[in-house]
């Protein structure tokens, strides 16, 4: 049935230390990449800026078709399109078709 009264404490204790060190170990940290101050978005590079969602998405779907890999972001003066460095070349080409 029910333990004694130290089994019930200890099992207490092991949970509490159990979800502290969860904390610690998965704690609430960045939630995501975030733009630095001049904009740098890290590896990606900018290829497009767009005033709605919807326009970056067909944009994006432009470039899946080309096999350029992009992603969309929401930036200070729109929606930004994202590539790798190595693909912003060819993504501004297949932008200008």
């Amino acid at each position: 049935m029910v333990g004694s009264i130290g089994e019930i404490l200890t099992a207490i204790a092991v949970v509490i230390l159990l979800a502290g060190f969860l904390r610690y170990t998965f704690g609430s940290g960045p939630t995501g990449a975030m733009p630095s101050e001049g904009g740098d978005v890290g590896l990606l590079e900018t290829v497009a800026t767009v005033p709605t969602r919807e326009a970056a998405e067909v944009l994006a779907a432009r470039l899946a078709r080309e096999k350029v890999r992009a992603t969309i972001a929401h930036g200070t003066e729109g929606w930004d399109l994202l590539v790798f460095p190595g693909d912003a070349d060819d993504a501004r080409v297949v932008l200008r078709m």
